[in-house]
């Protein structure tokens, strides 16, 4: 789900495929961010971060709650285990395949 993009505002904020936020204000700072980190920052570390404005960072904020409203952390725990189960799987088809 996209949060916003460009075209209106400083950020690209949308849920990855990895289950983080993804926080990209310019081409230099394309950061991903794990929910518990989320849930814990601010804007004086977001400005830290990007070298934005602070009304710039509040802004990120909003886009860092609405992630926190959305994210789930058993699907996202799902994933995981989902994820960790298809890299144990290619790895027996490439052992398979060495063999």
């Amino acid at each position: 789900m996209s949060y916003s993009r460009w075209g209106y505002s400083s950020w690209y904020s949308f849920y990855n495929v990895n289950g983080r936020l993804s926080l990209w204000y310019d081409m230099d700072h394309c950061i991903d961010l794990e929910y518990e980190d989320a849930l814990t920052i601010t804007a004086e570390e977001i400005v830290a971060v990007y070298g934005c404005s602070l009304p710039e960072a509040t802004e990120a904020l909003q886009y860092v709650a609405q992630f926190i409203d959305d994210y789930d952390p058993e699907v996202g725990k799902k994933h995981e285990k989902e994820v960790a189960e298809l890299r144990a799987k290619w790895k027996d088809l490439e052992k398979k395949d060495e063999s």
